[in-house]
């Protein structure tokens, strides 16, 4: 990694999710077994719906910004298996921070005329200002305020 890039992860899932993807995968197993001793498409059946539960419950997401040559991934993690592509940034446009719906502060990098891409979500107004401006900062982009007032969103100067 060199000076232009950020690292982005979810960290690890609660102690509770990965016993319970671990006792997914378990039986997943003891099902794909039984079906090969005794065939028949319910044990198949049961074995996909307990791999795919097991993989909700222990997939991490970490997304990697490499602002050099403007390009961004998002991995999917579940163990050490991981997957993700990189994609390309045309224009960086600005970070913006605003409170949704659920009252949370987001913070969000703008990019390609319309599209964003959320960064973090936070309970704290000040956390979440705080990350929009330092990283709107090392991008040398723009910033706006919209979780201040929501009718009326502010450039902020940095």
């Amino acid at each position: 990694m060199n000076k232009q890039d950020v690292y982005i992860s979810e960290g690890n899932r609660p102690l509770w999710h990965r016993i319970i993807a671990a006792l997914c995968y378990t039986l997943m197993l003891v099902c794909a077994y039984k079906s090969t001793i005794q065939p028949n498409i319910s044990w198949l059946y049961a074995a996909s719906f307990l791999f795919s539960t097991g993989v909700t419950f222990s997939l991490v997401r970490d997304y990697h910004f490499d602002f050099e040559k403007k390009r961004y991934k998002t991995e999917k993690c579940i163990g050490p298996l991981k997957f993700g592509k990189w994609k390309d940034f045309k224009k960086l446009e600005y970070i913006s921070i605003f409170k949704n719906g659920k009252g949370f502060y987001e913070v969000n990098l703008w990019y390609n005329r319309n599209k964003h891409f959320n960064i973090t979500t936070l309970d704290n107004f000040q956390d979440c200002f705080d990350i929009g401006k330092s990283i709107a900062e090392k991008l040398k982009i723009d910033f706006l305020d919209a979780a201040t007032d929501p009718r009326n969103s502010i450039w902020v100067k940095l």
